[in-house]
């Protein structure tokens, strides 16, 4: 398996399919060095790390690692800035994501809470937070509250080449609020279903007269009963970051993070029998918990320092110099369900725990050369970057007494699990290269990367360590019209070390992912718009499945593949009205496998998904001036579960919002607002997904909150 990207054999990690499933699982892009000292000199301009205004982003950095426009990246990318991650409300990285083309999010419901997990064109993504990879160990996966960003970035498909080791589906790039040249204060409080209270602030701006030295300090705090019944969440967290620009060509901003969540709702599940299959005895209690609040904990605390370095040297080139330390600690102790008894009402149950620390460091360095070549301008991006994880977690699983999941009993002693400590040290070092040349409207794309990745994994039994390296690469030419329409063509591929060795000791190669996409981007001129089709055929190969001529052995036969269409459309079409829309199917299945999937298709993964939002404020000078209206609507089709043997039915939810500027009212309140958001208005009842075996989740019931936010 992998933990947090860095190998680990699986001989130290023989844990069962049990606990397996349990674990967390524009400027510049044309080449014309002249015009980029302009937009940094004056701060002009959207740049990939700026603040957008509105929904509409124009520029992006995730895909290339250059500040580079949309319609000239041939790759699917969304970015959802933060005026729409205010606007919905959204209070995790899933929430961030439900309006998002082919992103499958919270395959586990009600419970998506603690951990980022979520699927890109069916397969997992990974989670970054400014260009560099979030690590995680076993239950010790990072995660940083909505509130202490400034967008997100989804790119779609395999992205190896620029970021070493991956997940085939994709990644989401979290970019952090930094310090603003002019200044910010924000205050905000609200409370809503579940006895949810909410505590925001945001401080920015110049400390000196020349705004040499600049300053942020984000904060949020959260309390809240979790919508099983006898559980919680509690947050505190906290991002100041300060940044410096001796001069127009050079900058530096530091990034801190810390964020403790003492109290973790539940990461549980419940069986299909009495939610998406029928049960002679009943339906399962929406708020049905099968765990114990006397045994059950999850305390997490993170802390982090960061640093962004650039220096433009002359009008070509400039060098970037990224790095950050992250320490993360859990206490995680849990009951968890494990299928039903044959009474219909019995559900049994495992035990997990694990006290675990690690230590992370991730270091991105690189420069940038904007020239040319005769007629041919360049964008020619060099570098080498670098993580290692450093960490240990001591362990254990076991069973534990059933519970009636319709006369629930709580406060039965359990038998914690005997424990085993691993320590874990992994490194990866990978060097790329990447040039984006421009010809006319013709903008082709080639990348090439060299990893190499070691992991050592030490128990009381001893030590075992597992190396692997891998080529791997990125081709794609988009050809951008006058009139605003992009098509373009891309090939790329990804890897993934796969722990642990064949029959006869030799080690597993990497899992590999392949992505052929074809598309078209298009921006209307004098349109704040952006829509997007795509069409991508994505392939797993190298997956373990098992070796029918030695049993209790595998082999790396197992594909799977995925292929699909995505829509999707971001138009500011006044500065009044935003409107969002996406459309995916995916047809995704295990076309080779010797453990009865093949021709199956993949969990939790529905071949329809649908969405639509629009926010509305009313002009200036009219009646109703300082309202804010907004309503979506998103459907998710049927799913089925791994072995494909029921349905997970379809389901639909409206969300809406309302917002009023109090300033409207009078001068004395200005830059006083109250807000009004509602998910799944209707209080749907439904199932998420079964998402492993029989193991499946509610999804969320409606909430509302209300909000009072003050800017000055």
């Amino acid at each position: 398996m992998v933990l947090g990207g860095l190998m680990v054999p699986a001989a130290q990690l023989a844990m069962t399919q049990v606990a397996l499933a349990q674990s967390a699982g524009g400027q510049g892009a044309d080449g014309a060095a002249v015009q980029m000292p302009a937009v940094t000199v004056t701060g002009q301009g959207e740049t990939a790390l700026s603040p957008v205004t509105g929904y509409v982003a124009n520029q992006q950095a995730t895909g290339t690692k250059t500040d580079t426009p949309l319609i000239e990246t041939p790759q699917s990318i969304s970015v959802i800035p933060a005026d729409q991650i205010r606007d919905q409300n959204a209070q995790t990285l899933n929430q961030i994501v439900r309006y998002t083309s082919g992103v499958t999010a919270e395959t586990r419901g009600a419970v998506a809470t603690r951990y980022d997990q979520l699927k890109i064109r069916g397969f997992d993504a990974d989670t970054y937070l400014n260009g560099l990879k979030l690590q995680s160990l076993y239950y010790a996966a990072s995660q940083v509250d909505p509130y202490l960003l400034e967008r997100a970035e989804v790119l779609k498909g395999p992205t190896s080449v620029l970021y070493g080791q991956a997940q085939a589906g994709g990644l989401i790039n979290q970019v952090s609020k930094r310090p603003t040249a002019t200044a910010l204060n924000e205050v905000g409080v609200e409370y809503g279903t579940d006895n949810h209270w909410r505590g925001t602030a945001d401080f920015s701006g110049p400390i000196d007269k020349d705004g040499k030295f600049l300053y942020r300090l984000t904060a949020v705090g959260l309390s809240e009963d979790g919508q099983m019944r006898m559980t919680e969440n509690e947050r505190i967290a906290v991002a100041p970051s300060f940044t410096w620009k001796p001069d127009a060509e050079t900058s530096l901003t530091l990034l801190g993070f810390y964020q403790h969540d003492p109290k973790g709702n539940s990461y549980g599940g419940i069986p299909p029998q009495g939610t998406v299959l029928a049960n002679p005895l009943g339906k399962i209690p929406v708020d049905f918990y099968d765990g114990d609040p006397n045994y059950e904990t999850f305390d997490r605390r993170q802390a982090s320092v960061g640093y962004a370095f650039d220096k433009k040297i002359g009008d070509a080139w400039t060098v970037r110099l990224n790095g950050r330390w992250l320490n993360a600690k859990v206490a995680y102790d849990s009951l968890y369900a494990n299928g039903l008894d044959t009474d219909n009402r019995s559900l049994f149950r495992g035990v997990a725990t694990s006290r675990e620390e690690m230590n992370a460091y991730a270091f991105d360095n690189q420069i940038e050369g904007r020239f040319s070549t005769g007629p041919v301008s360049h964008t020619l991006l060099a570098g080498v970057d670098h993580q290692r994880l450093d960490g240990h977690y001591t362990a254990g699983f076991g069973m534990a007494p059933s519970i009636d999941v319709f006369n629930p009993v709580y406060g039965i002693a359990v038998t914690p699990p005997a424990v085993y400590r691993t320590d874990i040290d992994g490194r990866q070092t990978g060097v790329y290269l990447q040039d984006q040349m421009k010809l006319g409207g013709f903008i082709l794309t080639v990348a090439g990367r060299r990893d190499w990745a070691k992991t050592t994994s030490t128990t009381a039994s001893g030590s075992s360590t597992q190396s692997d390296q891998a080529w791997t690469g990125r081709a794609g030419l988009t050809y951008v019209f006058d009139n605003g329409i992009a098509p373009y063509v891309s090939y790329a591929e990804s890897f993934t070390p796969s722990s642990g060795v064949a029959f006869g000791g030799k080690p597993f190669k990497p899992e590999e992912g392949t992505q052929y996409e074809v598309g078209v981007k298009y921006q209307p001129p004098g349109l704040n718009s952006l829509f997007t089709v795509s069409a991508f055929d994505l392939t797993r190969s190298n997956l373990l499945t098992s070796d029918p001529a030695h049993p209790g052995f595998s082999i790396q036969s197992g594909e799977a593949r995925s292929r699909g269409v995505e829509l999707e459309a971001k138009v500011g079409v006044t500065k009044e009205l935003e409107l969002i829309g996406a459309y995916t199917y995916l047809d995704t299945k295990y076309t080779k496998d010797n453990d009865g999937l093949q021709g199956k298709r993949l969990a939790a993964v529905p071949r329809h998904q649908a969405s639509a939002w629009a926010m509305y404020h009313m002009p200036e000078g009219t009646a109703l001036t300082g309202l804010g209206v907004g309503a979506g609507l998103r459907y998710t089709g049927s799913t089925a579960n791994t072995a494909n043997t029921f349905k997970v039915p379809s389901f639909t939810l409206v969300d809406a919002t309302v917002s009023y500027d109090l300033g409207a009212l009078s001068s004395k309140l200005q830059g006083a607002e109250v807000t009004v958001n509602g998910k799944n208005l209707f209080d749907k009842e439904y199932v998420a997904s079964c998402y492993y075996g029989d193991w499946c989740a509610y999804g969320y019931r409606r909430t509302v909150t209300a909000g009072l936010r003050y800017r000055w």
